[in-house]
């Protein structure tokens, strides 16, 4: 954290508007990547990070040193984002398979650092990505694609750190599957149908 973030969250925290415009626009364009990486649309995710904005506000005379900030609002952020995609509503949605915002997820993904992978398959395995539970998937985006440490992400979930690790264990056990049952469907060598 840089002296003048630690100067506009001080500001912040007394209610400085020019200091909450820069802390805003410091952490939301973040924090709607995170909620339309994890499965919510664009405005979905829009909606959760202003949400966590307006909340970490109303909460911010409890934060008590600047410098934890960062994952202070993300695990308000992370929170308000399972809230919604456990929500009953959003669950018939997904099952229904009409999610009229959903974005075409290649184009907010970022290109995996340790693989070069071809296109198509980082739109297969950004849907298996999308099939795991909300948990799961949040687990994965944070740790993953936002690059966040498993410590970070079990307080931003609100569990243990062993727990992200089993969590983010079988999440990547379940991409594992889904990855060797589509090798047993395509035959070896196979390409696109062409006329």
């Amino acid at each position: 954290m840089d002296h003048d973030e630690e100067t506009w969250l001080e500001g912040w925290r007394r209610g400085d508007e020019a200091a909450t415009r820069q802390i805003f626009s410091r952490y939301y364009p973040r924090a709607v990547r995170i909620g339309v990486l994890s499965g919510l649309g664009p405005l979905d995710a829009q909606d959760c990070a202003q949400d966590a904005f307006v909340q970490a506000y109303e909460r911010r005379a409890q934060l008590r040193d600047p410098k934890a900030f960062p994952l202070w609002f993300h695990r308000i952020v992370t929170r308000r984002l399972l809230d919604t995609l456990m929500a009953p509503s959003r669950q018939r949605e997904l099952a229904s398979g009409a999610d009229p915002q959903r974005a075409d997820p290649v184009s907010l993904a970022p290109p995996a650092d340790e693989l070069v992978l071809l296109a198509e398959e980082r739109e297969e395995i950004w849907r298996w990505v999308q099939a795991l539970a909300p948990r799961a998937r949040t687990a994965i985006v944070l740790r993953y694609y936002a690059d966040f440490s498993t410590r970070e992400v079990a307080n931003m979930l609100d569990v243990r750190e062993g727990a992200v690790r089993v969590i983010l264990h079988r999440a990547i056990a379940q991409l594992r599957e889904l990855a060797h049952e589509t090798a047993r469907r395509e035959p070896s060598g196979a390409t696109s149908s062409q006329p």
